[in-house]
Formats: structure tokens, C-alpha cells, sequence
């Protein structure tokens, strides 16, 4: 089977907004007694410190997305800094938690082999540990969400990769994901996958 002795983290970008949709994600997650992690925008942060502060009261591990979907690799020093650190401090400010990753938007200057130099800097100075994902739902793309389109082309991803044995799945928050997690959840379990914590991952 696909997921034998495998196992997948449950990763999310570009929250904590919108508020429905982080809502009906999080009571999804509770139901399935998932624990999973939030890469959120400080800029977000900033406007709706409730929701980061829910993703924190449910377990959830929250992360640094930066503060406003910049593309890190392209960007200077002084602006990687100034996108890092600011997205710390509001997050700290929300929650009392403290950051460990960054997921550089769009992946820019994080992949191993393509690590952007002052991204790397910037992320040592902050004590962020550089990630990405493993496998890429494109649950962003029309039609948005994780429904039967996109299923065989996560299916043939996992199977691309058959020497990984832990799998971090990227989604958003937004609408469609919200939707359909419940139904990607009994997939990714019927393929033979242990949904696990990121913090024991």
C-alpha cells in the first residue's frame, strides 16, 4: 500500500485568515484528532490576533510565513530581515509562542541545493530552521480545494518519492481546503498513512 509504515504532517499557508475558513479547518483537524502546523502572515497576524491565537489554544504548531507573501529570494537582506523578524514579533505578541520555521512563500531560496544565501543569514540570525514541503496539493488552483482532480496527482507524487518515509503536505487556508480536508483526511488514511504531529515528525 502507498502509506505503509509512512507517515504525512499536515501543513497549512497563508493563514490565519480568512476566519470561517481557519474555523471549520481547525474543528476539522479536532474531529480527526490531527495535530498539524500553520505557516501564518505577520501582516494577517497583525489584523486578526484571535486566530492565531486559536491555532495555538488547539495544539497546533504556528510558523513564519513572513509578513506579507514576499518572494524571499528575490528580495534583499534588509527586507528578508525586516519580513522575518517583524512576523516574529507580532506572533510572539499574539500567542506568547516563538517560531522555530519559516516556509519561504512560493518556496523561493528554501529548496535544498537552491538555499538563498541572506534568506539563510536572516533565518540563523532568528533561530528559524528553513522548510518547505514534500508534497504540493495545489489545492490553490482552479478548481480550488483537494477533490478528485487533484487526488491522482497527490497519489503519483507520493509514489515519485518512495524512499521518504515522513511527507509534508502543503495546503492554504482557504475555502475549497476547507471543504474537502475531511474527505483528503480518510484518503490519505485509507492509502495506509499515520497522520503525525509536526513536533514529533
Amino acid at each position: 500500500m502507498l502509506g505503509d509504515g509512512k507517515s504525512v504532517v499536515l501543513s497549512f499557508d497563508d493563514g490565519p485568515a480568512p476566519w470561517s475558513v481557519l474555523e471549520s479547518i481547525l474543528e476539522t483537524l479536532r474531529l480527526n484528532e490531527i495535530k498539524a502546523e500553520f505557516y501564518v502572515l505577520g501582516s494577517e497576524v497583525e489584523q486578526y490576533p484571535d486566530a492565531a491565537r486559536m491555532i495555538v489554544r488547539d495544539g497546533h504548531s504556528i510558523q513564519n510565513h513572513s509578513w506579507s507573501h514576499a518572494d524571499l529570494a528575490r528580495a534583499p537582506a534588509q527586507n528578508v530581515r525586516l519580513e522575518l523578524k517583524d512576523t516574529q514579533a507580532v506572533i510572539v505578541d499574539a500567542t506568547g509562542v516563538i517560531p522555530t520555521k519559516v516556509r519561504p512563500p512560493y518556496g523561493g531560496g528554501g529548496f535544498r541545493g537552491h538555499i538563498d544565501p541572506e534568506l539563510a543569514e536572516v533565518a540563523e540570525e532568528l533561530s528559524l530552521t528553513i522548510v518547505t514541503w514534500d508534497i504540493d496539493t495545489e489545492d490553490w488552483k482552479t478548481p480550488q480545494g483537494l477533490g478528485a482532480e487533484k487526488i491522482s496527482m497527490i497519489e503519483s507524487q507520493f509514489a515519485q518519492q518512495p524512499r521518504n518515509t515522513v511527507f509534508n503536505v502543503l495546503m492554504h487556508v482557504q475555502r475549497g481546503t476547507a471543504r474537502d480536508l475531511s474527505s483528503f483526511i480518510a484518503q490519505l488514511r485509507e492509502w495506509g498513512f499515520e497522520i503525525v504531529d509536526p513536533e514529533n515528525s
